[in-house]
């Protein structure tokens, strides 16, 4: 997992902290002025990255791994 954690490109780990901060998608549209479709995809990368099930576990692992804050 760790090659692919090196992959994670900032508007990945963008949205991950957005999430963790408890924003849904729709407000981190709202706050970013980025397009739901690139957020949904930046969120899906991210995931499939950290081999998570759900955006709580990659917020879970991406915290974990002191990706995001």
């Amino acid at each position: 997992m760790s090659e692919r954690i090196n992959e994670l490109d900032p508007l990945e780990l963008r949205c991950l902290t957005l999430a963790a901060h408890g924003r849904t998608r729709e407000d981190m549209t709202r706050e970013t002025d980025i397009p739901m479709a690139r957020i949904d995809g930046a969120l899906e990368d991210a995931m499939r990255k950290l081999q998570a099930s759900n955006l709580a576990e990659a917020v879970f692992r991406a915290a974990r791994l002191d990706l995001i804050s």
